[in-house]
């Protein structure tokens, strides 16, 4: 089934191309330009490049969980056949911000403590805990529940969460390396690098799929 959820995945991500891009793009675009900015403006103090880097992290960390949770709430609205409209996902983004900051962190933290013990824990943690954001956002669970929710859930749905997120994360690493090769640091390699960062939503897309497949109980 696994290669069936991409191809639907993909079906989907092609259908509501649109939408998606005007919920997400506004988001990358601006974390990207500021990287762009930050990155020609490093002949400065390298203290105060870093103080950049910092402020800009935290910018894309805070704004994340907003497009992100806009992102699942539409995808949740084209499956009940009432979809949102792009200012409508984002304004419901906007209600479960703090639970979803915390999740992503806490997800994060672990997927990062799995990582040091060895890579392959930090990869088996991170699809496990797959379906947290989908529960935080849908079902209005805290971090935790939903972390714990995530790790039960997604059990009998491990390889094939595995297999999909493998196939998605090479197909783009590949398009970004290749992108690096051709134009370096240069402003077009900055605007392709936008468009590969947008195409993450695939993964976010296929994660929801399977998570409706669980909860449809297939």
């Amino acid at each position: 089934m696994t290669f069936e959820y991409l191809r639907q995945s993909l079906f989907f991500f092609r259908q509501h191309l649109i939408t998606l891009a005007a919920i997400q793009l506004p988001f990358l675009a601006l974390i990207g330009i500021l990287g762009f900015i930050l990155q020609g403006n490093m002949t400065g103090a390298s203290g105060e490049s870093a103080g950049s880097f910092l402020l800009l992290g935290l910018l894309q960390l805070g704004l994340l969980p907003l497009y992100w949770g806009a992102t699942i709430f539409y995808m949740q609205s084209v499956l009940d056949g009432k979809p949102l409209s792009p200012m409508s996902a984002i304004s419901l983004g906007m209600t479960c911000w703090g639970r979803l900051l915390l999740t992503y962190i806490l997800n994060g933290l672990a997927v990062l403590l799995g990582l040091i013990a060895l890579v392959i824990p930090g990869v088996i943690v991170g699809v496990r805990l797959a379906f947290a954001d989908y529960i935080c956002v849908l079902e209005n669970k805290s971090a935790t529940e939903s972390l714990k929710q995530s790790w039960s859930q997604t059990q009998s749905y491990f390889w094939m969460l595995l297999q999909g997120f493998i196939l998605i994360f090479l197909c783009l690493f590949l398009l970004e390396m290749l992108i690096q090769q051709l134009f370096g640091s240069t402003l077009i390699a900055v605007v392709l690098s936008l468009l590969v960062d947008f195409g993450g939503v695939m993964l976010t897309v296929f994660g929801f799929r399977v998570f409706s497949a669980m909860r449809e109980g297939q």
